[in-house]
């Protein structure tokens, strides 16, 4: 299937799913320029992840892969939550940017200290005896710090609705990740140590861009009440984010420390081409949550919610067998390390619905402010995944046992989370 069929097979399903939920069509059309965005940030996603690939060797790929998440997780972390009072204040009220942008850079001036003392540790047991300490730090400032300044940005140009502006900074912060990539194809060593400078100095490129060109121009304010009477849903988003990047993406240390560097490798490659899938979805959450914020409607009651999951799971399906296809044709064509990973794509069909829809109930839950619900979930679910990996694990290091029983370890969470999420929002409407 080629991006521009899946595109607009997309659009017109998800256009279809937000039409029945009566949302008109300006607002349609904010979500197709959204859309595009999360498309172009694909196309040069899926270059730069081929490239990276097909240079860095497998059991290199796989510890960059859980550095990396690493530093996801710990962005989290960064400005403890503030991110989310600065984007409702964007979709709300943008006049309050700039006192809001002022608290959230006291809040990351506070967490930096928790953020480099975490990793310290996690370094110190994992990775001393794998890769140098800068390497390490390298790679997980990048995500950590830089990345996280990026999407800030785009967060909050997505919350006034400047959705091209926000498109255009996520596919330069992808294009020039790319770059880097490149550059590294032409160096004659091939190393994470290599790699880490030129992986951070893009990202921090991008980040310095969307700051100085991108950001909304308002005076920055310090205004302490605000910023105290926010510290309890902001503490909420940063503990229920940590917890989903941690269900989401800690499962790459969980291989790495269980299972060595090769099967990290193969694991971080089937999983990215699932993340894939993703990416044209999360425009559709960004709108739907903007959406239910705005409205005050419940868009995530059990009957309209598992349309949604079908639609998302039938999409996503069709995405993972599209991508496997075609590159069944030609296993090759994109190096050998990913036609290693891609030839078990077949076995774990169903992991993408299921992971895409436990996405999409997260984004429910936040768009409802259930923050301490999302917060129960996230960690029931982030407990359950590590539990059911370290047994399948411990079964098997065979991947292609181990791509088959994703499938079960992956529909077991979609249907815990499903019961909490829709469970929660129908005693909501009830009480309306």
């Amino acid at each position: 299937m080629s991006v521009q069929s899946y595109s607009q097979s997309m659009a017109n399903v998800v256009t279809l799913g937000l039409g029945r939920l009566g949302i008109n069509r300006a607002q349609i059309i904010d979500y197709s320029a959204l859309l595009s965005g999360q498309l172009g940030r694909l196309v040069f996603s899926v270059v730069y992840f081929v490239v990276l690939a097909r240079t860095l060797s497998l059991g290199d790929f796989g510890i960059f892969a859980s550095c990396s998440a690493i530093g996801i997780v710990l962005s989290r972390l960064v400005g403890f939550g503030y991110i989310s009072p600065l984007f409702r204040v964007a979709t709300t009220k943008p006049s309050l940017i700039g006192a809001y942008t002022g608290g959230f850079l006291v809040a990351v001036a506070l967490s930096l200290p928790l953020v480099f003392a975490i990793s310290w540790g996690i370094y110190a047991m994992l990775y001393a005896s794998l890769i140098p300490l800068h390497v390490f730090a390298m790679i997980v400032l990048a995500e950590a710090v830089c990345w996280r300044g990026i999407e800030t940005t785009i967060i909050v140009c997505n919350g006034q609705n400047r959705y091209t502006t926000a498109a255009l900074l996520g596919i330069s912060g992808v294009a020039i990740k790319l770059a880097a990539a490149i550059a590294l194809f032409f160096q004659t060593s091939h190393t994470l140590e290599t790699w880490a400078p030129l992986y951070f100095s893009s990202l921090f490129l991008v980040m310095m861009i969307g700051v100085v060109f991108l950001y909304p121009k308002q005076r920055l304010r310090w205004q302490p009440k605000a910023w105290i009477g926010r510290a309890k849903d902001a503490m909420g988003v940063s503990a229920a984010e940590t917890l989903f990047y941690l269900q989401s993406e800690m499962d790459k240390v969980l291989v790495l420390a269980l299972g060595g560097e090769i099967l990290s490798g193969l694991y971080a490659i089937v999983m990215r081409l699932v993340d894939l899938t993703a990416v044209p979805l999360r425009a559709f959450s960004t709108m739907l949550t903007q959406w239910i914020m705005r409205s005050r409607k419940s868009g995530g009651a059990a009957k309209t919610g598992l349309k949604l999951d079908l639609i998302i799971g039938l999409t996503s399906i069709v995405a993972i067998v599209g991508i496997a296809g075609l590159l069944s044709f030609a296993p090759n064509i994109l190096g050998q390390n990913i036609a290693m990973g891609a030839s078990f794509l077949w076995l774990l069909v169903l992991v993408p619905a299921f992971r895409n829809a436990i996405e999409l109930h997260t984004d429910l839950l936040y768009g409802h402010q259930f923050m301490a619900a999302r917060v129960a979930l996230l960690a029931y679910l982030g407990t359950l995944k590590a539990l059911l990996i370290a047994i399948v694990l411990g079964h098997t290091q065979e991947f292609a046992e181990v791509a088959l029983l994703l499938n079960l370890v992956f529909g077991a969470l979609y249907i815990a989370s499903a019961l909490v999420t829709y469970s929660r929002l129908n005693r909501r409407l009830k009480k309306l």
